[in-house]
C-alpha cells in the first residue's frame, strides 16, 4: 500500500493542472455541505452550545384549545415537576427585559429567571464563583442574587475578577452577583419547561404520562388548565423561535447541496476518464508485466483518495471561513439573537468522510475501465479513443440529470422563500420600527401612565417622517408570545369546566392603523383621554367565527377577571405568534382601561 501511495504522488505530480482542478472543485463541493452540515448540527445536534448532549433536551409545552402555545407558569411547572417521572429534573425559564443600573444611569438588558436547578440540570460550571443553588429559590425573594452571563461580563463588567460579592441593581432592586456563567453558553431562549427523559423511557411513553399530569391539572384548576393539553418537544421543534423553521430549510439545503457534490463527482470522473486514455499503454505494461487487476483497481483508487481528501481540507477551510462568516454578521436591534455555528470535530470528521466518499465515486469508473485494458492491444497501440466509451456517455448523461435535479430543487427552494416573504401575515412588515420602553421602579400610578403614554405619541405623531404611531403590550411573532385569559361572551353558554380563552394584547388607538390591520366593522378605541366611554375591546374575525356565531358581535361584552368589556369593532384575522399558525382568537384590550 505503501508502494502505492508514493506511485499515487508521482502520478499526480504528472497530471499538476487536473489535479488543481479536481481539488478545487471537490473543495468548493465539500465545503458548502461542511457548512451547512454544521448549521444543522448546530441547530439539532447541538442546539446548546457548552450543554453536553443538548440534543437530547426535550421542552415541555402547554398547548391551549386556539392553537397557541402560553408557556409554563411558575405553578404549572412545580405541579408538573411532581407528577412527570419522565422527566427526572426538569427546569424552568423564562426570559425577561431588565434595567440595569442606577436611577438615571440604567442600561437596556436581557436575562432569564430561571428555576434552582437550570445550571446543574444542564451540567454547567461557573467560570468564576458560583451558579445558583435550588434553595435559593426556595421562596419568593428568598435569595437576591443573579448570574452574570459570560461575554456580559466581559463587554459591560470589563471581565473585572472581583466582580463576585458585588451588587448590581436590576429592575431597580439591588441583587448580588455570586458568579458568571461559563464562556460557551449562551442561555435559553422565551418562557418554557425542559428536560431530559428518563433512562429506558421512550418518547411516547413520556407523553403519555404528560397527557396524563395535564388531565389532572385540569381537573384541579379547569379556569385555568380546562382546555389545556401539551406536549413533549425535541428542543429543535421549539415553537418559538427560529429552530422548527429552519430545520426543514437546512434539511432541504443539505440535500441540494449533497447532489451538487454528486453532479461535481460526475463530472471529475468524466475528467478522469478522458485522461485514461493516456494511461492505458502504461497500465498495459503494468499488466503484462504481472499485476492483478484487482491491484491496478486499488492503484488507481489510492490516486482518486490522494486528491479528494487535500479536497475535503480545502473544503474544510472553506466551512470555516463560513461559519465565522455567519458567527460576524450584525444583528440589528435589541433582542440577543446569534447564530451558534461552529467547525468542530464532528464537522471535520463529516468532511473527511465526504472526501473519501468522494474519491471512491469519481475514481471507481476510471479504475475500473483502465482494470479491462487488454495489455497487448495497449502496448502495440499506446492509446485508445476513450472518448467514445460508453461509461463516458452515461456518466455524462447522470452528471447532466444531477445538475437538472439540483436546479430544480434550488428553483423550488427560492420559490418557497419567496412564497413565504410573500405570505401576507395580515398586517404591515415594512417600515414599521420597534422601540420599547420600562417604567418599572419608578412610582407611576394607572393615570400618569395614561398621561406619559399620551404625550409621548403627541410628540412622535408631531414628527413629519412618522406617519402614525402607537403603543402595544406586545406585538406579532414576539419569541413569548401573546398572553392567554379566560374569558366569558354575553349569549354563549359558559362552561367552568372548560372556559373559552383567547389571546390578548393591550394597545392605544390607531394602533391597527400603524400595523396595517384592518378593520371589517365597527371603530378603533376611543382617546385615551375620554374618562366617559365604557372600557372596549376590539376583536379579530376568528374570535367571532367561534365565540359569536352569526349573530351581531358590535356591542357585546366580554367578561374577563372581573372586568366587563364592549366589543367595539372587529378587525381581519392576522398572524400572532408563527407564520403558517391556523387562525386564532384574538382581544385587544385599549391601555386606556
Amino acid at each position: 500500500m505503501l508502494g502505492d501511495v508514493r506511485y499515487a504522488w508521482r502520478a499526480i505530480a504528472r497530471m499538476p493542472v487536473v489535479a488543481a482542478v479536481v481539488v478545487a472543485s471537490i473543495g468548493v463541493g465539500i465545503g458548502v455541505n461542511t457548512a451547512v452540515f454544521s448549521w444543522v448540527q448546530s441547530l439539532v445536534l447541538r442546539p446548546l452550545p457548552g450543554v453536553a448532549h443538548s440534543g437530547g433536551l426535550f421542552l415541555i409545552e402547554p398547548l391551549a384549545d386556539t392553537g397557541s402555545y402560553p408557556g409554563v407558569s411558575w405553578r404549572e411547572y412545580g405541579d408538573l415537576r411532581e407528577r412527570l417521572r419522565a422527566f427526572p429534573d426538569p427546569i424552568a425559564f423564562r426570559m425577561a427585559p431588565l434595567t440595569v443600573g442606577a436611577p438615571g444611569q440604567v442600561q437596556r438588558a436581557y436575562g432569564l429567571l430561571v428555576s434552582g436547578n437550570y445550571f446543574s440540570a444542564l451540567g454547567l460550571r461557573a467560570a468564576l464563583g458560583r451558579l445558583i443553588r435550588a434553595d435559593e429559590v426556595a421562596r419568593p425573594g428568598g435569595e437576591p442574587v443573579l448570574v452574570v452571563g459570560y461575554d456580559y461580563w466581559q463587554t459591560r463588567l470589563g471581565g473585572d475578577p472581583a466582580i463576585v460579592g458585588r451588587t448590581m441593581r436590576v429592575n431597580d432592586r439591588v441583587l448580588t452577583v455570586i458568579g458568571v456563567a461559563p464562556p460557551r453558553f449562551h442561555s435559553l431562549r422565551g418562557y418554557a419547561m425542559l428536560g431530559r427523559l428518563a433512562d429506558g423511557v421512550s418518547r411516547n411513553a413520556a407523553q403519555a404520562e404528560l397527557d396524563a399530569a395535564m388531565r389532572d391539572l385540569a381537573r384541579l384548576y379547569p379556569e385555568t388548565n380546562g382546555r389545556v393539553r401539551a406536549e413533549a418537544l425535541p428542543f429543535w421543534q421549539a415553537p418559538r423561535g427560529p429552530q422548527r423553521m429552519l430545520a426543514g430549510a437546512l434539511a432541504l439545503l443539505q440535500a441540494i447541496m449533497l447532489l451538487l457534490l454528486l453532479a461535481v463527482c460526475g463530472n471529475t470522473a468524466n475528467l478522469l476518464l478522458a485522461r485514461a486514455a493516456a494511461r492505458q499503454r502504461e497500465i498495459g505494461i503494468r499488466l503484462a508485466v504481472g499485476a492483478g487487476r484487482s491491484r491496478i483497481i486499488r492503484l488507481l483508487l489510492v490516486e482518486s483518495l490522494l486528491v479528494a481528501l487535500p479536497g475535503a481540507l480545502v473544503g474544510v477551510a472553506m466551512a470555516a471561513w463560513a461559519t465565522d462568516a455567519l458567527r460576524a454578521v450584525p444583528i440589528i436591534g435589541g433582542f440577543p439573537i446569534r447564530f451558534q455555528t461552529e467547525l468542530d470535530a464532528v464537522s471535520v470528521g463529516f468532511a473527511a468522510l465526504l472526501g473519501v466518499v468522494c474519491g471512491v465515486l469519481f475514481g471507481a469508473g476510471p479504475a475500473l475501465q483502465l482494470a479491462r485494458v487488454d495489455p497487448i492491444a495497449a502496448i502495440r497501440s499506446g492509446t485508445h479513443a476513450a472518448g467514445r466509451s460508453a461509461l463516458r456517455h452515461v456518466l455524462m448523461a447522470i452528471e447532466v440529470g444531477l445538475a437538472l435535479v439540483v436546479l430544480l430543487a434550488a428553483a423550488m427552494f427560492v420559490r418557497t422563500f419567496n412564497d413565504a416573504h410573500d405570505t401576507n401575515p395580515g398586517f404591515r412588515r415594512e417600515g414599521v420600527l420597534l422601540a420599547n420602553y420600562d417604567m418599572t421602579g419608578r412610582s407611576v400610578d394607572a393615570s400618569g401612565a395614561r398621561d406619559f403614554a399620551r404625550r409621548l405619541l403627541a410628540r412622535l405623531r408631531a414628527v413629519p417622517a412618522i406617519e402614525s404611531a402607537a403603543i402595544a403590550s406586545a406585538v406579532p411573532l414576539d419569541i413569548h408570545g401573546l398572553p392567554l385569559r379566560s374569558i366569558a361572551v354575553e349569549g354563549r353558554a359558559r362552561s367552568d369546566a372548560a372556559p373559552d380563552r383567547a389571546l390578548t394584547n393591550t394597545v392605544t388607538p390607531g394602533y391597527f392603523r400603524t400595523m396595517g390591520i384592518a378593520f371589517a366593522a365597527g371603530r378603533d378605541f376611543v382617546d385615551l383621554d375620554d374618562a366617559a366611554a365604557t372600557p372596549q375591546a376590539i376583536v379579530n374575525e376568528e374570535f367571532v367565527r367561534r365565540f359569536v356565531g352569526e349573530g351581531e358581535a358590535i356591542g357585546r361584552r366580554i367578561e374577563s377577571r372581573g372586568a366587563s368589556y364592549t366589543i367595539a369593532g372587529i378587525v381581519r384575522n392576522s398572524v400572532s405568534e408563527a407564520l403558517g399558525e391556523p387562525p386564532t382568537p384574538v382581544i385587544y384590550l385599549s391601555y386606556r382601561d
